[in-house]
C-alpha cells in the first residue's frame, strides 16, 4: 500500500482530472473499504476544472479536446479550499446513491482533524442562471471564479463580467421579479416512482430512507460507531442561496446555516401526497426558537403547524428568527470572503495555543484530555460572526446583542455612544428592528393553528377569512382586512394539499411535541409513515406521480429571462377534504407497528 501511495504521488501531476479522480477512488476503496456509492460524489484534490458537460453533451474542460463526450453531471462535487472542503450542490435533487455517498463523504470529512470545516453551498452561478450549470464549468472556489478561471462568456440575468458588488446591488434592487434557484429538494420524488422503488418497501427503506437518515445525522455531526468510530470534529457550514424544501433541509442541520436575502424554506411534500421525510422535522418544528431562546419559542407549535401544513414559505428573516438558520449574511457573495478566510485558518489539529503536557518517565500519558479543546473551532465561529449581519441569538457582526445594547430612545445606536461621531456605516438601525412575518402570523393565528384537528384548523381560519366583508372599506380596519386575506390564502393552500398527508403530518407533529419524544424516535416514525404513503396502492402519491403535474414551483423560462413560469398542482386526491379521512386511516399510516 505504501508503494501504491508513492506511485500515485509521482503520477498525479501528470494525470488529467478525470484520471486522477479515478485513481483517488481506487485508493480510497483500498484504504477505507468505502461503499461504492461514495464515488457518485467526485472529489478533486487539485484546482483543475471538473469535467461538466455543455448543453450539447460535449466536454466543458478548457484543456481537453473539444467535442469529447462526457457523462451527466454529478449531483454534488467536493473540492479542497486550503484547509476547508467545499461541497458544490450541482443539482437540486440527488439520486438515492448520491445521498448515501454524500453522507459517507461528510462523515469522513467531519472527523478529519487535518481540515477546519466543511462548506456546503449551491454555486453563485446557480443564482444567475436558474440552476443551469452549463455556465459553471469549473466548480472552483467562488473567490477564484472572478478573474482566475476560464470564462465562457456572459450568463444569467446580470452577466459574469460584472463585479460581485455590482451583482449584489442589482440582485437586491431588481431581483424581486426573478425566480430564485432551488438549493435542494433532497431527492426526486417522481424519479422514485418511475424507478418502481416505491413498490418495494425493503428497497425503499434501504436505498432511500436509510441514506436520508444517515445524511441528516452526518450533517448534524452525529455518527454511528459501527460505521465510523471517529466523532465529528469540524463544523459544517451551509449557505442555501435560494429555496430549500422537504428533505433538502437535511443539508441545513449543521453547525452554521448562513441565510442570504434569497434563502427560503418551504414544505411541498403534501402536494405530492407525502408527509415528512425522516429528518426529524416533526420533533424540530414544535420546538422552533428553543435553541437560541428566541421570542418565537412562545409560538413554536403554531409556527410549526403553519410551516408544515399550509405551504407557507419562510424567508431568510423568518428562518433566523426561529432558529431554522443560525445567521443572516445578506449578500450571497459574502461566500467569497468566507471561502478565502476558511482557506487560511489553521486545521482543527493546528488550532492549538498550549503545548501538550510532558510525559514524565514512569507515568502514563493521558491522551483522553485535549488541553487545546477550548481553542478549537473558535476561529471559524469568529469568521462567520464577522461576515454576518446578525445571528439567531440576536448578536450583530460586532458581537453586540441588539435587544440589550441599542439605545432606548431611538433604537438606532449602541448605548453609551455619541450619535454625532457615529459614522453612517457603523449605525445598526437596519438590524435594530428585525421583523419576521412568519412569527407574526404564527402569533396572530395561534388559537386557530393549535386546534386539535386539521378540520378544526381550517374551520377557524375560514371564520377569520369571513370577517373580510365586515371590515373591507372601513377606515382604520386595514389590518383586519389583511389578517382576513391571509387566513383566506392559508385555507386555499391547505385545500390544494393531500388531505391524508395533512392529517398524517398533523398527527406526527402532535406526537413529536410530546416531552418524552427524541429526535431519533420521531425520525423512525417519519420513516415508517413516509414509506406507507409511498407504497399505498392507488394512493395519493401514485396519483400525483402519474398525473405529470408539479408542486407549484416557479422557474424562469430561460437563462436570461425574468419571466416566471409556475408549475401546475394536482388536486385529484383520494379524499375530497380532510373531513373524509378517518382516524383509522391515519393510525394505519403513523402506527409504530
Amino acid at each position: 500500500m505504501e508503494a501504491y501511495r508513492k506511485a500515485a504521488s509521482r503520477l498525479s501531476p501528470k494525470l488529467s482530472p478525470s484520471a486522477l479522480a479515478q485513481l483517488g477512488n481506487s485508493m480510497e476503496q483500498a484504504l477505507t473499504d468505502a461503499p461504492s456509492s461514495v464515488y457518485s460524489i467526485p472529489e478533486s484534490v487539485r484546482h483543475d476544472s471538473f469535467v461538466l458537460p455543455n448543453k450539447d453533451g460535449s466536454t466543458s474542460h478548457p484543456f481537453e479536446e473539444a467535442g469529447s463526450e462526457v457523462k451527466s453531471n454529478p449531483g454534488a462535487a467536493i473540492r479542497s479550499i486550503g484547509n476547508s472542503r467545499r461541497v458544490f450542490l450541482l443539482n437540486s435533487s440527488l439520486s438515492p446513491v448520491e445521498l448515501d455517498g454524500l453522507s459517507y463523504r461528510i462523515r469522513a470529512l467531519a472527523s478529519n482533524d487535518a481540515i477546519n470545516s466543511i462548506l456546503v453551498a449551491n454555486p453563485l452561478e446557480d443564482a444567475e442562471s436558474n440552476c443551469d450549470m452549463s455556465e459553471n464549468t469549473t466548480c472552483l472556489s467562488s473567490f477564484m471564479e472572478e478573474g482566475e478561471s476560464p470564462s465562457r462568456g456572459a450568463g444569467g440575468p446580470w452577466g459574469k463580467h460584472l463585479s460581485n458588488s455590482m451583482k449584489t446591488l442589482l440582485h437586491e434592487n431588481y431581483g424581486e421579479g426573478l425566480a430564485v434557484p432551488i438549493v435542494s429538494s433532497g431527492y426526486d420524488a417522481r424519479g422514485i416512482y418511475e424507478s418502481g422503488m416505491h413498490k418495494h418497501l425493503d428497497q425503499l427503506e434501504r436505498e432511500l430512507m436509510v441514506p436520508l437518515i444517515s445524511l441528516s445525522k452526518a450533517v448534524r455531526g452525529s455518527y454511528d460507531e459501527t460505521i465510523n468510530s471517529s466523532p465529528s470534529k469540524v463544523p459544517l457550514i451551509s449557505i442555501p442561496n435560494g429555496l430549500t424544501s422537504d428533505s433538502g433541509y437535511a443539508l441545513l442541520l449543521g453547525s452554521y446555516v448562513l441565510a442570504t436575502h434569497s434563502t427560503s424554506l418551504k414544505i411541498l411534500n403534501p402536494l405530492r401526497g407525502l408527509a415528512f421525510d425522516p429528518l426529524g422535522l416533526s420533533y424540530l418544528l414544535p420546538r422552533l426558537g428553543w435553541e437560541f431562546g428566541q421570542t418565537s419559542r412562545e409560538y413554536s407549535k403554531a409556527c410549526g403547524v403553519l410551516l408544515a401544513l399550509t405551504g407557507y414559505e419562510a424567508n431568510a428573516e423568518d428562518m433566523v428568527a426561529t432558529g431554522l438558520a443560525t445567521h443572516y449574511i445578506g449578500s450571497p457573495y459574502k461566500l467569497n470572503i468566507l471561502e478565502r478566510g476558511l482557506s487560511e485558518i489553521n486545521s482543527y489539529a493546528g488550532q492549538a495555543l498550549r503545548p501538550k503536557p510532558k510525559t514524565l518517565h514512569g507515568r502514563e500519558q493521558d491522551n483522553a484530555y485535549d488541553v487545546n479543546e477550548e481553542f478549537r473551532n473558535v476561529a471559524v465561529g469568529n469568521l462567520i460572526q464577522h461576515i454576518s449581519e446578525y445571528d439567531a441569538a440576536g448578536a450583530d457582526e460586532y458581537g453586540c446583542y441588539l435587544q440589550d445594547d441599542l439605545d432606548e430612545e431611538t433604537g438606532l445606536f449602541l448605548k453609551d455612544k455619541d450619535p454625532s461621531i457615529t459614522l453612517a456605516e457603523e449605525r445598526i438601525q437596519m438590524y435594530g428592528e428585525v421583523f419576521s412575518e412568519f412569527v407574526s402570523w404564527g402569533a396572530t393565528f395561534q388559537d386557530a393553528l393549535l386546534e386539535p384537528t386539521v378540520e378544526g384548523i381550517i374551520a377557524r381560519l375560514e371564520e377569520i377569512a369571513a370577517t373580510k366583508a365586515e371590515f373591507e372599506g372601513k377606515s382604520g380596519c386595514e389590518e383586519d382586512v389583511m389578517v382576513a386575506e391571509q387566513a383566506e390564502s392559508l385555507v386555499s393552500s391547505m385545500k390544494q394539499r393531500s388531505p391524508l398527508a395533512l392529517r398524517t403530518m398533523h398527527r406526527l407533529l402532535q406526537q413529536g411535541a410530546e416531552s418524552d419524544e427524541t429526535l431519533e424516535t420521531c425520525m423512525e416514525r417519519e420513516k415508517k409513515s413516509q414509506m406507507r404513503l409511498f407504497a399505498k396502492e392507488d394512493g395519493d402519491f401514485v396519483r400525483w406521480a402519474e398525473s405529470g403535474k408539479g408542486v407549484g414551483l416557479v422557474g424562469m423560462k430561460s437563462i436570461a429571462s425574468t419571466i416566471k413560469e409556475k408549475e401546475e398542482t394536482f388536486t385529484n386526491w383520494n379524499h375530497a377534504s380532510v373531513k373524509e379521512v378517518t382516524n383509522d386511516e391515519v393510525e394505519e399510516i403513523v402506527s409504530d407497528a
